[in-house]
């Protein structure tokens, strides 16, 4: 009979490797004294998940997680041995405890990508049994895949508290690791399911990477275009950004002939006159390859908040029967309700309703996560405060790739508490998920990507849009320490709304402004003028057919500040973005300084 030791290894030699092996040993002592060390995909894993949740009046279901977003102060990546510190070895023995004393584990496998293609990913997930929930809303989200495959990559959800010690040298509590090289992440002390879900995709990001693709956090949609000149051609969009931008908003946005009609009535412009056979394909996270778009889930986990019946697509999804929703609170009616009225976190309002939401049930998915052909625009979901426009289109190779690399956002409540209303610096939009390589060889290898298809003839157009941040927003100067350099920079005036901090002052564009600019831009019907600092790099909307002239001026930061003042503005972002740069995405300014330097201009 094996005793603790020969099971567990002492906190100061666990590794990886011993871990896993532990684990396996775990199992087979459970096997022998004729316990059950976990349920093999259990077709009853729904049932279970009842038991735990609440029933709404359409028949779907919904739970409730102990954390409401996800915990990425809380993650650390371990990419080698020599980098496991005691705090971590603790808690890597702390999980093997606990699944030695915990009844069966519920085992789920799953493709991440789509199968038989070269994305393909097998993850297996193992469970803590008493919450159930976790393992059926993530199976719903994946590609079912065989329980006797051997998986790419494991991911182990104890949401339980472990008495987690701190990540070393921060008041943080340790929470979740992961192990690129190693093939797997430990999730604990959170519930939320978007854990389990972006630790997978996490992996899959670097899995498409070693195949020779990008892993991004975009949205992919299709849909056929008539042009200016009376063609049709095919649009196969990517709509990149945090969580909270808009990403789905956009990347599921659709045309009906009811939407059309106001169109009609707001801009007196009928998109279905140019647009038809639309098709979803992903709402988070794509991989990128020379050929074709390839999506990483057969279903998707969306934001529901503010959701709105204007947003076909996602409305249709998220209130139907097969819906699961995660911290959704009941309207009046008892249907699933979206407003963030009645649930609240950290005692401010609920903004972080999710769901499950099947792509059938949109109405507009065609049965293939991959598209029919290679990317032909790039959107970059990058608000800001200061200097953005509504939209602008970008020209320059280089240039496309500094906002890529740059990932400005705006920190929103679904993501942690602490960011909320800040300006920020998110690596190609994808920190943390990025592991295995870094940002900086993801941006390489993407700029090479676009350089290669101008070359070809064939550019992928790249335009960039303030969907959540101002135009411009009231703002006051500051000093503002950038490691070792002192800069003057503008900082908005916030004022608190039911308890998140909101900007003052400035204008933004609506959805709807911004999907009639999309289209008009595809099909070529807008008359574009020079950046005024960047010039022809950057391509400024003179004039979009449906948007009056006196709006475009509004949504155009120099017609708030003059010249100067702008550049001015422009100059404190360069050098913010620099100092980011220069920590997300190390090394850049030697391997790519085209791209490094793309934003500079004559300051004088």
């Amino acid at each position: 009979m094996c005793n603790l030791g020969d099971l567990i290894p002492p906190i100061e030699e666990i590794t990886p490797e011993k871990f896993k092996i532990a684990f396996r040993k775990i199992l087979e002592f459970k096997r022998k004294v004729g316990f059950r060390p976990y349920l093999d995909n259990p077709p009853d894993i729904f049932e279970r998940a009842k038991l735990y949740g609440n029933q709404y009046k359409n028949g779907s279901w919904g739970w409730a997680s102990n954390i409401w977003h996800r915990s990425a102060a809380n993650t650390v990546v371990i990419n080698s041995n020599d980098e496991l510190m005691y705090e971590h070895k603790l808690l890597l023995v702390r999980v093997l405890e606990h699944i030695l004393a915990q009844g069966p584990l519920i085992k789920m496998d799953g493709y991440q990508g789509k199968p038989g293609s070269v994305a393909q990913m097998h993850v297996r997930l193992w469970c803590d049994p008493q919450f159930p929930d976790i393992a059926y809303r993530w199976s719903q989200l994946v590609f079912p895949a065989p329980p006797n495959e051997e998986p790419d990559v494991e991911i182990f959800h104890i949401p339980h508290y472990l008495r987690n010690p701190f990540i070393p040298g921060t008041n943080r509590l340790l929470m979740v690791m992961r192990f690129p090289h190693h093939g797997f992440t430990i999730i604990t002390a959170t519930s939320y399911q978007g854990e389990t879900k972006k630790a997978a995709l996490s992996h899959w990001i670097y899995h498409v990477y070693k195949r020779g693709g990008t892993g991004e956090h975009a949205a992919l949609k299709e849909f056929t275009i008539k042009t200016v000149d009376g063609k049709k051609r095919r649009v196969v969009m990517a709509i990149w950004g945090l969580t909270g931008s808009g990403k789905s908003t956009h990347g599921l946005y659709i045309f009906t002939p009811e939407i059309a009609k106001k169109y009609v009535e707001k801009f007196g412009v009928n998109p279905l006159e140019f647009i038809e056979d639309q098709v979803i394909k992903n709402d988070d996270i794509i991989a990128i390859f020379e050929d074709k778009v390839i999506g990483s889930e057969r279903n998707c986990w969306t934001k529901t908040e503010d959701l709105t019946p204007e947003q076909v697509a996602m409305w249709r999804a998220a209130t139907s029967s097969r819906a699961l929703h995660e911290n959704t609170e009941p309207n009046p009616d008892g249907h699933p309700g979206f407003e963030g009225k009645i649930y609240q976190y950290f005692g401010m309002p609920n903004k972080n309703s999710r769901s499950v939401v099947y792509l059938e049930d949109t109405g507009f998915f065609d049965g293939d996560i991959a598209s029919s052909g290679p990317l032909t625009t790039a959107v970059f979901l990058s608000p800001g405060y200061f200097t953005q426009y509504a939209f602008v289109k970008v020209v320059d190779v280089a240039l496309a790739a500094k906002f890529y690399a740059d990932g400005q956002t705006i920190g929103h409540p679904a993501q942690a508490k602490e960011v909320v209303g800040r300006i920020r610096y998110v690596a190609r939009f994808c920190q943390p998920f990025t592991i295995g390589v870094t940002d900086t060889e993801h941006v390489v290898r993407f700029y090479k990507y676009l350089k290669k298809r101008e070359e070809k003839g064939d550019p992928v157009e790249v335009f960039v849009v303030n969907t959540t941040g101002k135009i411009i927003a009231k703002y006051r100067w500051v000093e503002k320490r950038l490691g070792d350099k002192t800069i003057m920079a503008p900082e908005p005036i916030m004022k608190v709304v039911d308890g998140i901090p909101k900007p003052v002052g400035g204008t933004r564009p609506s959805i709807e402004e911004t999907e009639l600019f999309l289209i008009q831009a595809v099909r070529g019907a807008i008359e574009w003028e020079p950046h005024p600092v960047w010039g022809e790099k950057v391509l400024v909307p003179k004039k979009v057919p449906g948007i009056p002239d006196e709006r475009l001026r509004e949504l155009s930061p120099t017609h708030y500040v003059p010249l100067d003042e702008f550049k001015a503005l422009l100059k404190a972002k360069v050098e913010e973005s620099k100092y980011w740069l220069d920590k997300n995405c190390p090394g850049l300014k030697d391997k790519l300084p085209e791209v490094y330097y793309a934003m500079d201009f004559d300051y004088s």
